[in-house]
């Protein structure tokens, strides 16, 4: 009798195979299932990944520092502007008197149109200092980028992007070239490397000038629009915040219960608000995973139903040679537990082939979860063994001689 429950496992492995396309349709359900979380996790982590990386390359432990949006109403009319309490006096306080400021880029920025001969483009104009090379990691692909000296005597030079080029010379290297932003002519001593686009801002859609040339020959302002800050450690980003409020606030005059007349967002915030995005994103394919799961499961339950109505004569038989209550309930389980292994194992197969299909075909990056893999096959595994339970405990219970009875 202790080689019962092996000969009711080979039973149950005959009883399926004899059967294929009742198991093709057991286990489809739980297929898709397994396979829509592979493939869909996969391509939310590679999205994430793909956010992430280019959050990262806009600057090492970066924190922003915007003047704050008002409004003018003048008549009823409203008109929206930066506040104009931002200043370069700021931003050298900030470099000044923040332990956990490593680096300071202020800057002012505008919308302007660019012409080189006969061709006008309208791109975004950054006035900054050398030190925003670091603090927004931007690389130089060819000819130089502009410093302190060039700065400070109010150079007309520019460093464009690789979209800004692409449109003005169509191929043609522009260093050395002269463009001309409004009404300024500018001499192109540098092109950035390409960065793509952030949140769907492209990153290589500008212009950048010596701050005091933007500031004075250019937009002529006294104040800034943004200040860059680099931290001086993923650890010192929120310290580096709470300094600079505190700072601003003080140097800004602005009593307990007045509003920051500027706004701070640092890196590791943006990354956060991706990071629940992309949860949001995995608790729905769960949803939909789940679901999946259940359909199969349900058609699992109405296939063992059906193999036990049909198997009635067969279970009496055992019954009457020697067979337990729990070798019976063995084999359907085993049956019932190997549809979801089935379903788990073609599933993964089908999401394994979409993942590649899918970054083969559309260029997108899927990024294979092992973790959300091995979850999937369990679930797969538990939803047989589950919903063969109930038709298993039935076939267990059958009275040997109903069951002879039925088959006669």
């Amino acid at each position: 009798m202790r080689t019962m429950p092996f000969r009711g496992f080979r039973i149950a492995i005959k009883s399926l195979t004899g059967h294929p396309l009742r198991v093709a349709l057991a286990v489809l359900a739980i297929m898709i299932g397994v396979a829509s979380v592979i493939v869909m996790v996969g391509i939310g982590r590679g999205a994430e990944d793909e956010v992430r990386s280019k959050i990262e390359s806009m600057g090492t432990n970066l924190i922003v520092v915007s003047a704050a949006r008002s409004r003018t109403v003048k008549g009823q009319v409203g008109q929206l502007g930066i506040m104009t309490t931002l200043t370069v006096k700021d931003a050298a306080a900030i470099a000044e008197e923040c332990p956990s400021v490593r680096r300071v880029a202020p800057a002012y920025s505008k919308k302007l149109p660019v012409k080189f001969e006969s061709t006008t483009y309208s791109t975004q104009i950054i006035g900054s200092t050398p030190s925003i090379q670091q603090v927004r990691n931007i690389a130089v692909q060819s000819g130089s980028f502009f410093d302190e000296a060039e700065d400070r005597m109010m150079a007309p030079v520019a460093v464009i992007g690789p979209t800004v080029a692409q449109y003005l010379f169509a191929g043609r290297d522009p260093v050395g070239e002269s463009i001309r932003i409004g009404k300024v002519l500018f001499k192109v001593i540098g092109v950035t490397a390409p960065r793509g686009s952030v949140s769907g801002e492209d990153q290589d859609d500008q212009i950048l000038v010596p701050l005091r040339t933007a500031m004075n020959r250019l937009m002529n302002v006294t104040y800034l629009s943004n200040i860059f800050i680099e931290a001086a450690g993923f650890d010192s980003i929120h310290p580096a915040e709470a300094e600079t409020k505190t700072l601003l606030r003080e140097r800004h005059r602005l009593r307990a219960g007045k509003e920051d007349d500027f706004t701070i967002q640092n890196q590791s915030d943006v990354i956060e608000a991706q990071g629940s995005v992309a949860r949001t994103f995995s608790l729905l394919v769960a949803s939909i995973a789940v679901i999946s799961l259940v359909i199969g499961g349900v058609g699992i339950l109405g296939v063992m139903r059906l193999s036990i109505r049909e198997r009635v004569g067969e279970i009496g038989i055992r019954r009457a040679v020697g067979a337990r209550q729990i070798d019976i309930l063995v084999q359907f389980l085993v049956e019932s537990s190997f549809l979801g292994i089935v379903g788990g194992i073609a599933g993964l197969a089908l999401g394994l082939g979409a993942s590649a299909g899918v970054k083969h075909f559309s260029g997108m990056p899927v990024v294979l979860a092992p973790d959300y893999i091995v979850l999937s096959l369990v679930f797969s595994v538990a939803t047989g063994l589950i919903f063969g339970i109930y038709p298993s405990w039935k076939a267990a219970r059958l009275d040997p001689i109903e069951a002879l009875m039925t088959k006669a």
